[in-house]
């Protein structure tokens, strides 16, 4: 099974890369600069900007599932996420691709989504100070849920190095200063490729040790 990794340089996407090859599946990691990965015959390497629709159409040659790592914090417009979307989501369908798990953070909000006052509280502070990051996070799972695919995307709190890697994933929103293991977020992720329990949801993952 072949699967296309978007973000494969950062924090978590590398250690998706590896998680994956670990379990044997080939990788298409799409990288936007160079990278330190180790060469390995089971691991393809597209340099390319997902403003570019050949570049995502490249990433996506013989792919089974797609899983994205994209994040907008630290760039410039703030829209990694919603632009990505809007041409991972047209390629993966021109090329009868269907799953795809993406990753972004516990404080972007669904319609279904139940929270309390102290929720509602830090939502409005942390959009005062990332108004665009969470705004591109929110509308790049808006473009999922209408797009027919089979989408999961799962919402992390803030990601530490430390700690157990246990976890679960629910769909009770964690309270603001919950903390989860860099590592469990991946293990979670490359799960989800196969596991469809949350199929068309955006499920929280918390830890459990």
């Amino acid at each position: 099974m072949q699967v296309t990794i978007f973000g494969a340089n950062g924090k978590v996407g590398s250690l998706v890369v590896a998680e994956l090859l670990k379990r044997g599946y080939r990788v298409n990691a799409f990288i936007h600069s160079s990278s330190s990965f180790t060469p390995s015959s089971m691991l393809h390497l597209i340099k390319g900007t997902i403003y570019n629709e050949a570049d995502i159409s490249t990433a996506l040659k013989d792919t089974d599932a797609v899983i994205s790592t994209l994040g907008s914090w630290g760039t410039p417009n703030k829209d990694i996420l919603t632009s990505g979307m809007k041409h991972i989501i047209p390629a993966m369908k021109s090329k009868g691709i269907q799953r795809i798990i993406t990753l972004t953070g516990a404080d972007a909000r669904v319609e279904e989504d139940q929270s309390s006052i102290i929720h509602n509280f830090t939502h409005f502070g942390i959009s005062l100070v990332a108004e665009k990051v969470i705004q591109d996070a929110e509308q790049h799972i808006s473009l999922l849920q209408t797009s027919n695919l089979e989408w999961t995307t799962l919402r992390s709190p803030i990601m530490i190095e430390g700690g157990s890697s246990s976890f679960k994933l629910t769909n009770k929103r964690p309270a603001p200063w919950t903390t989860v293991n860099r590592h469990a977020v991946v293990l979670a992720m490359v799960n989800m490729i196969n596991d469809k329990s949350y199929l068309n949801q955006a499920p929280f993952i918390v830890r459990t040790g």
